[in-house]
């Protein structure tokens, strides 16, 4: 009887120290959320303090040469530079205060928090308007346009899709992204395509190659002439796709 006593006892301990071993990784997991330093390097609090921390990084010349760059010049010259930088340091891969004040806005991937940083600090040296909500929607529409149908909204009668190429675009009206999924296991003379802002579409294989082969810039405008051809065949109509897809 005793052993049992001490047996059970045992298993209390062990269990009450699990427990307060596991609080104590909770409360520093919250902890790194709100703390403005995190092994020694200061952790910015918003967009605008990111923008102090960067000032009090460069000098003016280096200020100078970057105000130099296009923005599309300083993103692709930044990203592996100190967007790796911010992205590590600033722990926007391992949580902070500054990666919970991007996910309140929704943006949750590290390469869009960099992305939005380095392009706000680009205008916000040029002295031009920062267009933070205009980035956030941006970067909330790749990952819509970029993610594949499920299947339960595939076309009437298809059944079985395989996506493994993806061509890019961007709409000329707002510049917000557009990404077309194409199929890779068709076996008709016929390709299913998915665009989240057209829909579905089953192309030939001339039309495929003239819209694969078009530069990006021209991609919306093909994609319309393709959508609006009034004797095309309906995408989402065609009852005799069943399971040659």
């Amino acid at each position: 009887m005793k052993k049992y006593l001490l047996l059970i006892s045992a298993l209390i301990f062990a269990s009450c120290s699990v427990s307060n071993r596991t609080m104590g990784q909770k409360s520093q997991d919250m902890e790194k959320f709100r703390t403005d330093t995190i092994d020694g390097v200061y952790i910015p609090a918003d967009l605008d303090d990111c923008f102090i921390q960067i000032d009090g990084f460069w000098n003016d010349s280096t200020k100078t040469v970057v105000k130099s760059w296009s923005e599309d010049e300083f993103i692709a010259n930044t990203h592996f530079g100190i967007g790796m930088w911010m992205r590590n340091n600033w722990r926007l891969w391992g949580g902070s205060r500054l990666s919970k004040y991007f996910n309140e806005l929704g943006i949750f991937h590290p390469d869009d928090m960099s992305s939005i940083i380095l392009t706000g600090y680009h205008r916000y040296l040029n002295g031009e308007e920062i267009k933070l909500q205009q980035q956030i929607d941006y970067h909330k529409a790749y990952w819509l346009v970029m993610q594949e149908p499920q299947r339960k909204n595939y076309p009437k009668g298809v059944f079985r899709i395989k996506f493994d190429t993806k061509i890019r675009y961007h709409l000329k009206e707002n510049n917000m992204p557009g990404c077309v999924h194409i199929q890779s296991n068709s076996r008709t003379d016929k390709t299913w395509i998915y665009d989240y802002h057209f829909g579905w579409k089953r192309l030939t294989e001339e039309e495929l190659d003239e819209l694969e082969d078009a530069d990006p810039d021209k991609r919306e405008e093909i994609l319309l002439k393709l959508f609006n051809t009034r004797n095309s065949e309906p995408e989402t109509r065609n009852s005799q796709l069943t399971t040659q897809n």
